[in-house]
């Protein structure tokens, strides 16, 4: 363990904070601003990342007393994958979803996000969590309900696992009783506290049954923060910091039938997004398809399925963001929801559009070429090996998420009779240049996918590791009271 040469992740969280301070104070220049906020906390974020793999994913902390902080090779990827999502989704962000209302919001959920990514106190990640989830919770969903009851019971189950952990490491006589490095394999709390991390997670994710939030906020909310919101994957990132580290034993015990919930969701979420006509429900159920199959490879329990899931939420999050952004410029320039009801042959008018959506619908599901082939190919075999049999299902979930993106895809973009749209322009210069970089880099990862596997190779390794069977001895004497075991 070393020290950072600067507070970097301190940085990372403060500077997205004060830019919603001024965003929302001025109600002026919202843009750029908040460009120039998220900009900085990515430059932040990419130094920290270069630190991280030029130390050989050494365990950083910051050089602060009070140790909130640390970095190491599973948060130093969200770190820089998160900021520079969001720079993105603010740089071709519509005119009309710059407001500073909007624009204070999505800097909020960044310094929030980036707060729970970096950190080593779980107290300060479950303010993240809860932070990061604010504006969803009362923010405006025109007739649903779900959303904020959702996200609600995702926050008190975390706050609930939290405070028994906490309670539990302080009558042990723990020093540190929220550090996370120092709590690791104690298994302070036991199942109660086990289990309302698992239920967090499975809310947050929208695991069934607490799967319905998020049709309903993507098609009742702001779209491009609810793609940033839903792309954080703060589910699979505590269950991989929190949850494996400090529980292994009962989640060798548990991840068995976790994992299964997670493919019946992944394959039932599928299913629903071939029979849906709302293209934000249709994107909506795609990522919680996808999102259940990284937590299912994460629960799988062997090194490919783990290290898929780490890429694969690469994958998700960076297609995802391309699919959403291309959606909502298109509802803007066609001045309505889409639906998959006729073929409106939008690609005469929006060529360039229709092929970037293309290329991140092709990666999501897989297309050889790109990352998402690797990821894709790692999490099968990794639920195969674990899941013979049902492990299936996610080979079919992928199928049936290819014939809803190219169903999609065929009702916007082609057609035989074009509908007149006057005035309908193609991509501008700001939207092509970001989704081009979103184009590139699923492409070039994909053709060079060793190098990004590499990245996530340590933090998978240290995963797996946590749920290697423990020994019988270990077992019997975490299970026994002092003085009662031979």
């Amino acid at each position: 363990m070393a020290d950072l040469s600067f507070p970097l992740i301190t940085a990372a969280v403060v500077i997205p904070l004060a830019g919603a301070a001024v965003v929302l104070l001025s109600k002026s220049h919202n843009r750029v601003a908040s460009v120039v906020a998220a900009s900085a906390a990515s430059l932040c974020s990419l130094e920290l990342f270069w630190q991280v793999h030029s130390a050989g994913g050494a365990r950083l902390v910051e050089p602060w007393a009070l140790g909130l902080f640390a970095a190491d090779t599973l948060n130093a990827t969200f770190l820089v994958l998160y900021s520079l999502l969001t720079l993105g989704i603010l740089v071709l962000a519509p005119r009309r979803d710059t407001n500073p209302s909007m624009s204070g919001s999505t800097l909020l959920v960044l310094s929030a996000t980036l707060a729970a990514y970096g950190a080593d106190n779980m107290l300060l990640l479950a303010a993240g969590w809860i932070v990061s989830a604010l504006p969803f919770i009362v923010g405006p969903f025109n007739g649903t309900w779900r959303p904020r009851v959702g996200l609600a019971l995702s926050c008190a189950a975390l706050l609930g696992a939290i405070g028994i952990i906490g309670s539990a490491a302080l009558s042990d006589g723990a020093t540190q009783p929220f550090s996370l490095a120092a709590l690791q394999g104690h298994n302070y709390g036991g199942s109660a506290a086990f289990a309302l991390l698992i239920a967090a997670i499975v809310c947050r994710k929208g695991i069934f049954p607490a799967h319905a939030w998020i049709e309903d906020a993507a098609e009742a909310g702001p779209v491009l923060p609810f793609c940033l919101f839903i792309n954080g994957h703060l589910g699979a990132f505590i269950l991989a910091r929190v949850v494996i580290p400090e529980f292994p034993l009962s989640a060798q015990g548990a991840f068995p039938i976790l994992s299964d919930l997670a493919l019946c969701t992944a394959l039932y979420a599928a299913v629903r997004a071939v029979a849906e006509s709302s293209a934000r429900r249709i994107l909506a159920l795609l990522v919680l398809s996808q999102s259940a199959c990284i937590l299912a490879g994460l629960e799988s329990a062997t090194p490919e399925g783990i290290t898929g899931a780490l890429v694969h939420c690469i994958v998700v999050a960076v297609a995802t963001a391309g699919l959403f952004s291309v959606l909502r410029l298109m509802e803007v320039r066609f001045g309505r929801s889409f639906t998959a009801d006729h073929y409106l042959g939008l690609a005469r008018y929006t060529p360039r559009l229709a092929v970037f959506f293309a290329v991140c619908g092709l990666a999501l599901v897989g297309l050889p070429g790109t990352l998402g082939f690797c990821s894709e190919d790692l999490l099968i075999h990794g639920t195969l090996v674990s899941h013979p049999q049902i492990g299936l299902l996610l080979p079919v979930a992928t199928a049936m998420n290819a014939v809803s993106l190219f169903r999609l895809f065929s009702k916007m973009f082609l057609g035989g009779r074009s509908t007149v749209v006057h005035g309908m322009t193609d991509a501008i210069p700001r939207e092509r240049w970001t989704l081009a970089a979103i184009a590139f880099f699923i492409v070039a990862a994909g053709l060079t996918p060793a190098t990004v596997v590499a990245f996530r190779a340590n933090a998978a390794q240290e995963t797996s590791h946590a749920l290697a069977p423990v020994p019988e001895s270990a077992i019997l004497a975490e299970s026994c009271s002092p003085g009662v075991c031979p």
